[in-house]
């Protein structure tokens, strides 16, 4: 045998007798001040009790997993050399992702199953607070797909209700509660299947939480609070962020728990300038020794085995299929380097593996449950009531992961919280009691959506929204659009619990068009000007999301309407004419994205009848086919007929073509990629494009545009076949953004063999 080797064992030997005869010096030396020393000195004396009966048989080993977001699946790597090594572990301790990990590890989970896990969920998903968008109301989604910034606030305490973080973690939130259940009422974490502490920084005293009692969930998602990325868990009187600003790698409580052996995992490297790439990157490497240095090599020292896999090129983002895997990978083979310090623990606490003391948590991934009731936290009476009829979940009948998220997503996407999570506490009946905690989101809201493109240069849209963000009541929405075609829009309605919404609007239009491209072309230049005012009184749908359906009676004005010319110009104001309608709106939308669909129809139908007996009828099919991850066809046909006696003075209400946004300048304007502006149309107007769009990158796509019109005074079956269609080409890429999608093209119309360009980036609005 080895001489090396087996002096190494004989010093590992002395070094346990070492640790053991003098635990009870060290227990109490934590590097940080503790936010509950009293808690912590009972958990910690009834830790020394626990081990010292393991210690009667060997020495007991501890676990110690450390923060580094992403990186922290290296973990899993480890956690599966242990197991296949056989090394029993009797505490878990860990910050951040380290204190992730470690919970479901202490759950009962093995490192194959964890593996599992990580491996099968998206995380870009986990990474935000999204949902899917059909859940919402179909007004929510339009909002989503408008406006780049929403702020919630209350105008009674406008600061406190600001965000503090860029996410609420709502999904990695659910993602735990659904790998948990068994464990979800408050309970002392001596009491998991292996005994677990995990650890947070309370941001008001700046001191260091150790989570060893009370709800699971909570505690391992404040671990992982990476300050301004993850909004603060408040929990009673704490305000609680990630650990990893005060100890990123708490071996410390394992020595105070009274552990002979600590085996830790560390994430951090030296950083160059190439591994800070990110915000999170950025806040976590100035928070990473805020508690201090010398603190943290302390920590370092405590560790009997110190493994620190090779984690260059990662960052604390870095939760793609192929970096998690390599993460995993990197993380079992820096442990098989540390093979003979593990052998040599083998030796003396043996090869058994590690016995739990309670079942391992329910994965509702794999395994339903039933519900013997359901109970709301932060909702009134009346919201319950429409909360119920809305979910719809059944006593007695089992359910499974999907099925919760689907209740979750219908509840959060009412947009009257900021957050909704649940729990399934046992009801000692073999059922459990579905609890969804709702916290209330401020009631109003602003919105801002910012655009800026080759048409109009830049536009702003700012809307005011007070009571939008209530299930019920009065709501009152103020929109003002900045441009070269501005607007005030109001609009107040009344929702009640059951029933369809009732509400007004008035909107102000002005617009002003310049031919400055004519005056560079063809020496001519004019001004446009128009003013117009519409009031409405509507009703309409609640809370479908797919349909929306709205009707009423409209009554518009255009009382101001000049053109000037260097030919001349002329005038009309005419404040007492009015245009009285009555119109229906239906919508249709089943796409997974409006701008860049790879799934779902849009469909509408709408109608319009002036009192001067003359219809409108806009119509319009949107669909998309999948051809994989790679290939969409999205095809189009959009049409609008007017028929009856139509007044060539109202000339808004004419049809019009152009561009690549529906309703730029006028509500039933009709993209056309030939045109950039817009063009006005004869009474019977026909649209029909195909778009052959291809995913080059990310979020990267190419694709290639057909277009074709027709219109005329009669209608024109042969549609693109007919000698009056006008045919339209270009090609574009697009760049799907969080602030909007950006879009470039080339573009050739056949009416006048040109060729023109178009560049912008924003929503639509």
């Amino acid at each position: 045998m080895n001489l090396k080797y087996t002096l190494w064992n004989l010093l590992l030997v002395l070094s346990m007798c070492f640790l053991t005869s003098g635990l009870s010096a060290q227990n109490s030396k934590l590097v940080n001040i503790s936010y509950d020393p009293e808690a912590d000195a009972v958990f910690f004396a009834r830790m020394h009790k626990y081990l010292a009966e393991i210690r009667k048989t060997r020495p007991t080993v501890a676990l110690v997993l450390a923060g580094g977001g992403a990186k922290g699946a290296a973990h899993i790597g480890v956690l599966k050399y242990l197991e296949e090594k056989g090394i029993p572990v009797d505490f878990v301790a860990g910050t951040s992702m380290g204190g992730l990990m470690g919970g479901l590890y202490a759950m009962g989970y093995s490192a194959v199953e964890i593996d599992t896990i990580v491996q099968s969920v998206d995380w870009n998903v986990m990474m935000s607070d999204d949902i899917p968008m059909t859940y919402y109301a179909y007004k929510s989604q339009r909002f989503k797909e408008t406006y780049v910034i929403d702020i919630p606030f209350s105008q009674i305490e406008f600061k406190r209700s600001l965000p503090s973080g860029y996410l609420y973690g709502l999904n990695v939130y659910n993602m735990m509660s659904s790998l948990s259940v068994g464990y979800q009422h408050d309970l002392d974490f001596m009491d998991l299947p292996t005994p677990y502490c995990c650890v947070a920084t309370e941001i008001v005293t700046q001191t260091e939480k150790h989570w060893t009692s009370g709800p699971l969930i909570p505690a391992m998602r404040s671990t992982m609070s990476i300050p301004g990325f993850f909004r603060p868990v408040r929990v009673d009187s704490m305000i609680l962020s990630d650990g990893g600003t005060k100890n990123n790698f708490p071996t410390d409580v394992a020595v105070a728990a009274g552990a002979d052996i600590i085996i830790g995992v560390e994430l951090t490297m030296p950083r160059t300038y190439e591994d800070v790439n990110n915000v999170a990157d950025i806040l976590m490497q100035t928070a990473q020794y805020s508690g201090g240095l010398e603190a943290h090599n302390n920590n370092v020292k405590n560790a009997t085995v110190y493994i620190t896999p090779d984690i260059s090129g990662f960052g604390m983002l870095s939760f793609g299929t192929k970096e998690i895997a390599t993460l995993i990978d990197r993380g079992y083979k820096e442990a098989a380097k540390h093979e003979r310090e593990i052998d040599s623990i083998v030796r003396i606490v043996g090869n058994g593996g590690r016995h739990t003391n309670h079942p391992k948590a329910i994965n509702l991934s794999e395994e339903k449950v039933t519900i013997s009731s359901i109970e709301y936290t932060g909702v009134n009476e009346k919201e319950k009531r429409f909360l119920d009829e809305k979910i719809r979940m059944k006593f007695g009948v089992p359910y499974g992961k999907d099925d919760f998220e689907v209740s979750l997503a219908i509840i959060y996407a009412t947009r009257a919280f900021s957050q909704v999570t649940y729990r399934l506490l046992e009801d000692g009946n073999g059922s459990y009691k579905l609890v969804f905690n709702c916290e209330k989101r401020p009631h109003h809201s602003i919105g801002i959506g910012l655009r800026a493109d080759t048409e109009e240069w830049f536009a702003a849209l700012i809307n005011l929204g007070l009571n939008r963000n209530k299930i019920y009541g009065h709501e009152l929405d103020v929109i003002v659009r900045l441009s070269t075609s501005p607007y005030l829009y109001l609009d107040y309605s009344y929702t009640p619990v059951k029933g369809p919404k009732v509400g007004a609007t008035l909107k102000i239009h002005y617009r002003a068009v310049t031919g400055f491209a004519d005056f560079l072309t063809k020496g001519k230049l004019y001004i446009e000007q128009s003013l117009r005012n519409e009031a409405t009184v509507y009703i309409s749908d609640t809370y479908w999301s797919m349909f929306n359906l709205r009707g009423g009676f409209r009554l518009e004005q255009m009382p101001l309407f000049r053109y000037f010319s260097m030919d001349g110009g002329s005038q009309n104001i005419r404040w007492d004419v009015f245009y009285p309608y009555i119109f229906l709106r239906g919508a249709f939308s089943n796409q997974d994205n409006r701008y860049f669909p790879n799934r779902g129809v849009r469909a509408y139908l709408n109608y319009d009848y002036n009192f001067r007996n003359t219809h409108y009828l806009g119509t319009g099919v949107i669909g998309t086919i999948s051809g994989g991850r790679i290939f969409a066809l999205i095809a189009a046909y959009r049409g609008r007929y007017i028929l009856g006696d139509h007044t060539p003075y109202y000339e808004f209400m004419q049809n019009y073509v152009g561009g690549t946004m529906e309703g730029r300048y006028y509500d039933h304007q009709i993209p056309f990629i030939g045109i950039n502006g817009e063009l006005m149309c004869e009474n019977l107007l026909s649209v029909v494009d195909l778009n052959f769009r291809f995913k080059v990158y990310k979020n990267c796509y190419l694709s290639a545009i057909a277009a074709a019109f027709h219109d005329g005074d009669v209608v024109d079956h042969k549609l693109v076949m007919s000698k009056h269609a006008r045919f339209a080409a270009g090609v574009q890429f697009a760049y799907k953004s969080k602030f909007g999608p950006l879009m470039a093209n080339v573009h050739w119309n056949s009416s006048n063999n040109s060729v023109g360009a178009y560049l912008g980036v924003g929503y639509d609005f």
